[in-house]
């Protein structure tokens, strides 16, 4: 394939009847258990004493991802998220946008499930994981301009997660921000709105696992169009549901 305005080639590496788009939904149990896997992350960083309040977003992101991998993952301390069950858990990991013009995109991490021996699935599978991007929520770093127009557009635009049916962000919360009085009044302005595509407004994530705590608000989500087309003529890319977990780190 080569993409409209660039003259280089683009290949996914595999034919074109060798995959489908779009890949296969995370089950919502999926995306509440590894909410539940990164609550314990933001834990131990709490008892370890690693100040989320005052640290910069990649730093966070970068102790985060530590725990993550080097001990959960290889732990087992949670029972499902451990080495045989899930690949290695990749922190800005180089993927390319939807058609290649974007060659080193860095969601800040991914979750990918392992399959366990079954058969190969029909999907590229570099670009077949929960797609995680990190944004800080605080008196520097708006829910708007922030959150939205630098992190949440990613997943819109086709820079990441554009075979994915579902994504994920996650904010670094301080400062008494909330979805409530911030996240949402940011979505509903009109120009926000078609620019991200919303096509299910902010909602509570129904479920148990998804209910708040301590240290985190309930989960939400939305759904977004996405008018860009998917590689070696599979259409116009469906749209994409994306789960807000917003942590307080004051």
């Amino acid at each position: 394939m080569k993409p409209q305005g660039t003259a280089g080639f683009f290949t996914l590496g595999v034919p074109p009847d060798q995959y489908d788009l779009p890949h296969p939904h995370l089950a919502l149990p999926v995306i509440l258990f590894l909410r539940r896997v990164l609550l314990r992350a933001f834990e131990k960083l709490r008892d370890r004493g690693f100040p989320l309040a005052t640290e910069s977003e990649d730093r966070v992101t970068e102790q985060l991802f530590n725990v993550l991998e080097n001990d959960l993952r290889q732990t087992g301390e949670i029972g499902g998220f451990n080495a045989t069950l899930y690949e290695r858990v990749v922190r800005h990991a180089e993927v390319t946008n939807y058609n290649g013009q974007k060659l080193a995109k860095t969601p800040d991490l991914s979750f990918k499930l392992r399959n366990g021996g079954a058969e190969r699935r029909p999907v590229i599978s570099s670009h077949e994981a929960l797609f995680v991007e990190c944004k800080p929520v605080d008196a520097a770093h708006a829910a708007g301009s922030a959150y939205c127009d630098d992190g949440l557009i990613r997943f819109v635009n086709g820079d990441y997660a554009w075979a994915m049916q579902e994504a994920m962000m996650l904010a670094y919360v301080r400062n008494g921000r909330t979805i409530a009085k911030h996240l949402t009044p940011a979505m509903v302005a009109s120009k926000r709105r078609s620019s991200l595509g919303i096509v299910r407004p902010l909602e509570v994530c129904s479920g148990l696992a998804a209910a708040p705590c301590a240290e985190a608000e309930a989960v939400h989500v939305t759904q977004h169009r996405r008018d860009f087309p998917w590689p070696d003529g599979k259409g116009l890319a469906t749209d994409i549901t994306v789960y807000h977990l917003w942590h307080r780190c004051s």
